[in-house]
């Protein structure tokens, strides 16, 4: 069974095989990062790489804009031999994180069958997405319990309790009044 960094290791061994990159440069540093033994210790896949303190972006799609980014501390180089410097280097002294995302078909798909993708703590939340899914999930529990207070109103008045059964109306009113809409 392989280790986490052979994992890593045999994942950007696939891309590489797999797909050429328009700039050969960059295929060096990504034979670099396979060959060297403890770098992959220091490397993290994942996705939305600016937002990390060191992050690289490299897209083997040949219509690409931009087909290689290095984000260090809110700047951006389209030089590889920034990242490659600042990964020796690190492998030396610092050894800080580098993010790394690859631009390929099936990234993810393949990422998490190495299971080699990691959750870049540095990417913001998507608030909007978080407050609709809230707010759809409270609509949901809201109508379900409304639903429950329904049923629990038909059998007070099927057992002639009409104080209970008053009360049920109440909550339903409650309910149907409150910020979601039904």
């Amino acid at each position: 069974m392989l280790n986490k960094n052979q994992m890593k290791r045999e994942f950007l061994t696939q891309i590489v095989n797999r797909y050429e990159h328009v700039n050969p440069s960059v295929t060096y540093l990504m034979n670099y990062l396979i060959k060297q033994p403890n770098i992959m210790d220091t490397i993290v896949f994942t996705d939305q790489v600016k937002y990390a303190p060191r992050g690289i972006y490299v897209s083997y799609q040949y219509n690409s804009a931009v087909p290689f980014i290095y984000y260090k501390n809110q700047r951006t180089y389209t030089n590889y031999e920034q990242a490659f410097h600042d990964m020796r280097l690190n492998m030396m002294y610092k050894k800080e994180i580098f993010y790394i995302e690859l631009n390929v078909p099936q990234y993810f798909q393949l990422a998490y069958v190495l299971d080699v993708f990691e959750e870049n703590p540095f990417a913001p939340e998507d608030k909007n997405l978080l407050e609709s899914t809230n707010q759809t999930l409270n609509q949901i529990s809201t109508q379900a319990y409304i639903k429950y207070i329904t049923q629990q109103l038909d059998e007070a008045l099927d057992q002639h309790n009409y104080e209970q059964a008053d009360y049920f109306v109440n909550l339903i009113e409650q309910l149907k009044g409150s910020d979601y809409e039904l």
